[in-house]
């Protein structure tokens, strides 16, 4: 996996807490369980931006209204998927969030935010969804050492090569659907955490020593907790008494 990097302009539009592609690309659903969830992922631009900035792609894949569709469909399958491995307790959350907020009037989540039926049909499709694009060709990966000639050669010797990887935004998916599989489908699944900040609903990887990790990020999440949590205790505290004064 490679590490993030900075958008085409100079602009970051995604976040990448979890070191893990496939769990990052859940997160493009940001507060899944609130009325209005955040999508980051609401324009084919926003989808190219995302390639890019993961590392997936030194270059933008072009993606139109298709693509985004289909990035779409494979984010909420395998977060089904996953909501089915840690027990089923945001999907339930997701439907009482829902349920709220028919009661109060409100819209609820929209679009592809909203909660998605659940049952050993809907997770076999699911799988089916996950299984169809991990089976699409892979990102290209070539080494790249300039234009080509026989002088370019060199750079291999030398260490100037580099690695370069391209291709379409299918093959982008698929790339994702694969670790998907990998992760689900192997030991990584027991490693399965929901972020412990109530409104995130990041999924990450356990790997800390003793499995205590709370937080998709200690940065973000960890921090924002601990402040409200020291907030709170400050508040709470009883206001220490003023001195008396004894009058002559």
């Amino acid at each position: 996996m490679r590490h993030p990097v900075t958008g085409q302009n100079g602009y970051v539009n995604h976040a990448f807490p979890c070191g893990t592609l496939a769990l990052d690309f859940l997160g493009t659903l940001r507060a899944r369980r609130n009325p209005v969830p955040a999508e980051k992922l609401g324009t084919p631009e926003l989808l190219d931006d995302w390639f890019v900035e993961s590392g997936m792609f030194d270059a933008a894949p072009h993606a139109d209204e298709a693509d985004l569709a289909a990035a779409l469909e494979l984010r909420e399958s395998l977060y089904a998927l996953v909501e089915e491995r840690l027990g089923g307790r945001a999907a339930l959350a997701a439907a009482a969030s829902a349920a709220a907020s028919d009661l109060a009037g409100q819209s609820g989540p929209v679009g592809h935010a909203e909660v998605a039926p659940t049952g050993p049909a809907a997770l076999a499709a699911a799988v089916e969804v996950l299984n169809r694009y991990a089976a699409e060709p892979p990102v290209t990966v070539r080494l790249d050492v300039g234009d080509g000639g026989v002088g370019d050669a060199a750079a291999v010797g030398n260490g100037a090569a580099s690695i370069r990887r391209t291709g379409t935004a299918a093959q982008g998916l698929a790339a994702v659907a694969r670790e998907a599989v990998e992760i689900l489908g192997g030991p990584d699944a027991a490693l399965l955490r929901e972020c412990g900040r109530p409104e995130c609903t990041q999924v990450y990887l356990d790997r800390s020593r003793g499995h205590r990790r709370e937080w998709c990020a200690m940065r973000t999440c960890g921090n924002r907790v601990k402040v409200s949590a020291y907030r709170s205790r400050h508040r709470t505290a009883p206001a220490s008494s003023a001195p008396s004064t004894t009058h002559a």
